[in-house]
């Protein structure tokens, strides 16, 4: 019985460093980064793109990724949020590149219309984050483009 409280006690003090950074030397925070941002083509019906995240282990051992949230604003309207399932290990030492696709509509593009025609730049903001399973890791990126006349 004693044994059982010890793991556990010693569990719980993983899991709670691993959420605040990890504990060095033994368990450490995995890195998620933006690596690329490919817009795909807007039209008055809608727009894509897609995103992909650069998710680093700096651990010894692989570590589960079980799905990620996010969001995505345009110039300032949200057109697309949402949250995927997407299992992978991470092997320690390793990366992996998840592509976050994203898909948005007429109706949340036709807010911002009057703006992105006046001004011809396209302003985007994605945030969200990555699940693992005993925490989340946020990630968040802003940039954008402009158009010619």
């Amino acid at each position: 019985m004693i044994k059982k409280i010890v793991l556990i006690f010693g569990l719980m003090m993983l899991l709670t460093g691993c959420s605040t950074g990890g504990i060095k030397g033994l368990v450490e925070r995995p890195d998620v980064s933006i690596q690329k941002v490919e817009m795909g083509k807007i039209s008055l019906s809608g727009g894509s793109a897609k995103f992909l995240l650069k998710v680093t282990n700096p651990n010894r051992f692989p570590i589960p990724l079980s799905g990620f949230d996010y969001g995505l604003r345009l110039n300032g309207i949200e057109v697309a949020n949402g949250t995927r399932e997407q299992k992978i290990t991470i092997g320690g030492g390793e990366s992996a590149v998840v592509a976050v696709p994203l898909v948005f509509s007429f109706s949340n593009m036709l807010s911002m219309l009057p703006n992105l025609m006046s001004s011809r730049d396209l302003k985007y903001d994605l945030s969200g984050s990555i699940h693992f399973p005993w925490f989340n890791l946020p990630f968040s990126r802003k940039g954008g483009t402009s158009f010619s006349r």
